[in-house]
């Protein structure tokens, strides 16, 4: 092969596999590419001999990145990056257009609606786009310039910087404080309708736990697959939520819900502001996601971040009597 001959793979499997990094999935990566899950898996394939090394680790309903994987999905993106953003420079009518952002669905409607209005008032010339998520699919689509995802803070190929310190604690209308039996200790929750958001069925007993509390009944009249469906029941007086920061916050501040008890358990993940790395050099982002940033320290719970380290590792000693 010539010296000056680039030993380059062909630019379908690389974007099938790019995809399917990013999605930890065939399925998801045949969709955006409108491909089949076999024709990705394929050319993963004829990727991976090319290469003579294996890029991920295959399971039954997910993939896992390999060495090797981590080590090329970083460059591989990064080349395409360069590419896309070469295209757009040359020949696309200029680089201005909204900030594309893609948030969950909750956050969205209970926090950062209501606080676009001073972005605008600050920067009236950046035009935003947004998207929610109910479930968190359709994270890392192309063309997303900025996301707030909730989990641990690890994407291969994307910057995530922390964006609040979040707690768990019980929250209810004011107006049950006020009829019934009251709420003067945790043991009184007994008497009240817990509400429970699915797929987080250890929270309430965390907390119970945390606050001295065994043998309450958790069977949970109520369910709700979203932040902002709990919190708007525990509005309206229905029962006791178990509340999320800062979900909550806005609702507490304006006497809508109250907090009757002090303690607070660390969720188990976080919001983190995620981008990929292309995205950062653009001035529109930067400045929507430092304002961002700003508006999560002014407005966080004043939870000690190292008291909340603590307490996560105390309950990730202790498991669940």
């Amino acid at each position: 092969m010539p010296a000056n001959k680039r030993r380059l793979p062909p630019l379908n499997w690389l974007r099938a596999f790019e995809a399917a990094a990013r999605h930890t999935s065939f399925a998801e990566a045949a969709k955006e590419l409108n491909v089949t899950p076999a024709a990705i898996s394929q050319q993963v394939k004829h990727l991976e001999a090319a290469l003579e090394t294996a890029l991920f680790t295959r399971r039954p309903r997910s993939l896992i990145l390999t060495d090797a994987g981590y080590g090329y999905l970083p460059i591989v993106r990064q080349a395409f990056d360069h590419l896309a953003a070469g295209t757009q420079d040359l020949f696309a009518s200029g680089r201005g257009g909204p900030v594309s952002i893609r948030v969950s669905t909750s956050l969205t409607y209970l926090w950062l609606v209501p606080r676009l209005a001073r972005f605008h008032d600050r920067h009236p010339e950046v035009g935003l786009r947004l998207t929610t998520s109910a479930d968190g699919s359709g994270f890392g689509q192309a063309g997303t310039d900025i996301e707030i995802r909730y989990g641990g803070g690890q994407w291969p190929g994307y910057r995530a910087e922390r964006l609040f310190w979040e707690a768990l604690f019980p929250v209810c209308s004011p107006a049950l404080l006020k009829r019934g039996v009251p709420l003067a200790t945790p043991k009184d929750l007994a008497e009240h309708t817990l509400i429970h958001m699915i797929g987080e069925p250890e929270n309430w007993q965390i907390w119970l736990q945390a606050a001295g509390v065994s043998g309450l009944a958790l069977g949970g009249a109520l369910q709700f697959d979203l932040h902002m469906m709990t919190t708007r029941a525990a509005i309206g007086g229905i029962g006791v939520a178990l509340g999320l920061s800062p979900m909550v916050d806005d609702a507490l501040a304006d006497g809508r819900l109250a907090a009757p008890f002090e303690i607070a358990i660390p969720a188990r993940d976080a919001h983190f502001v995620v981008t990929p790395e292309e995205a950062t050099e653009r001035r529109e982002v930067g400045l929507f996601k430092t304002w961002l940033l700003e508006e999560a320290r002014a407005h966080d719970r004043p939870f000690d971040p190292k008291a909340m380290r603590d307490l996560d590792k105390q309950r990730r000693k202790s498991p669940l009597k």
